[in-house]
């Protein structure tokens, strides 16, 4: 079977007797053997079981455990073609799902290894690990190489206490301290661990770090330094994975946004935007469901002394606009849909700056926004997870 080209998912695509196959492990150019794992009508999905003819861009992986955890599937892959893979499936979507032509974006690179400043360990038998791809398989982790440094030592130290009333381990750091989140379905003792902050979550849900919080060591948050802003954040508070990412995110977000009177901030998360928007717009709002963001947001304004913003916590598909000269919105992977996306051409920015971490949703959007007079006017990918097929999007678009 001969893979045509990398599409979204990850996958590479063959084709034989009019049906797509999308198997997960090939590469462009390459002759394989698949077993199927979904079978369809038109389309089936398989798996790599023999390379006949290998692609000269694949490289040995630096982590003994790819192939079987469910976190990189690109590390056997040189960076480079990672980069224009990424390119390549965001050309393809936009132009057979959004109905429009464009060029290959430019797309900035981060750091390949050891970019994650959070990770989410499953525990089985004392030991940390992550899940193989698409099951319940535990795969014990001896060293993540897409987390941090600071993150592996951490995961090393929590190895050592008794872990057996909880099922999840969850680590974040700021690049100075650490927080170790002890994740249980009832309350129980939290061992000492020399770790900065320690919180405990008592959570039933599909959800990791959800549930009743109680802080057991340390203020119960880290400070996230960006630039001149300070931004706190707690166990729940989600906020960019990648620090480094979140500057040249917020770089490209600040130049399509501009400035002008009124911004709304859509899915604000910690107020990240928001406020590093603040001095470039008279009056800024910003939206978020989760108040434990919220709250975080509240006193990041505060401490920063920034006071022309105000959040409030809400879906935002229940929150009401008002007019704005620029929409920002960097929503889940499931992406804003036509119900918001109506909301936004009725509030009649003059530019709407869209982040997004899905291109398939991006892409199904942009359809949607093209339609409502809302066209897009430039784009800029950013490798936010080197090792895997996501990529992060960066877009502009204007009213006509």
């Amino acid at each position: 079977m001969k893979i045509e080209k990398i599409v979204a998912g990850g996958y590479g695509l063959a084709r034989e007797n009019g049906k797509i196959y999308l198997v997960r492990g090939a590469y462009t150019g390459e002759d394989v053997e698949v077993s199927i794992e979904k079978d369809g009508k038109d389309v089936a999905l398989c798996r790599v079981e023999k390379i006949k003819h290998a692609s000269q861009k694949r490289q040995k992986p630096i982590c003994e455990h790819f192939g079987m955890c469910g976190g990189c599937d690109w590390m056997d892959l040189d960076y480079e073609t990672q980069l224009e893979y990424k390119k390549e499936i965001f050309v393809d979507q936009i132009k057979h799902v959004a109905k429009v032509d464009v060029t290959k974006p430019a797309i900035i690179k981060t750091s390949p290894y050891g970019y994650r400043n959070k990770a989410e360990f499953v525990i089985k038998d004392g030991k940390l690990g992550y899940n193989s791809k698409n099951s319940h398989n535990f795969v014990e982790i001896k060293r993540c190489h897409i987390i941090s440094d600071k993150l592996n030592e951490m995961k090393g130290k929590v190895e050592k206490v008794d872990l057996k009333d909880f099922h999840h381990i969850v680590l974040r750091e700021d690049g100075n301290k650490e927080m170790v989140i002890f994740v249980s379905q009832k309350k129980c003792e939290t061992p000492e661990i020399d770790a900065d902050e320690i919180i405990s979550l008592v959570n039933r849900k599909h959800v990791v770090v959800s549930g009743e919080e109680s802080v057991k060591k340390g203020k119960g948050f880290l400070i996230v330094k960006m630039d001149d802003i300070k931004y706190r954040l707690s166990a729940k508070a989600f906020f960019q994975i990648s620090y480094e990412g979140a500057k040249i995110l917020s770089q490209k977000v600040k130049e399509y946004a501009g400035s002008g009177k009124r911004l709304l901030d859509l899915y604000c998360g910690t107020g990240f935007f928001t406020l590093e928007l603040s001095k470039n717009f008279e009056k800024l709002t910003g939206i978020e469901e989760s108040s434990a963001s919220i709250s975080n947001a509240n006193e990041n304004a505060k401490s920063n002394g920034i006071s022309n913003v105000e959040f409030f916590s809400s879906k935002v598909e229940n929150f009401k606009f008002g007019t704005y000269d620029v929409i920002v919105a960097d929503p889940p992977r499931a992406g804003i849909g036509k119900e918001i996306i109506q909301s936004i051409v009725q509030a009649n920015p003059e530019r709407f700056v869209y982040v997004s971490c899905d291109v398939t949703t991006f892409a199904r959007d942009t359809h949607e926004l093209e339609q409502k007079r809302y066209k897009i006017k430039d784009v800029t990918l950013v490798d936010l997870f080197p090792q895997t097929h996501h990529f992060e999007i960066v877009s502009l678009f204007e009213r006509e």
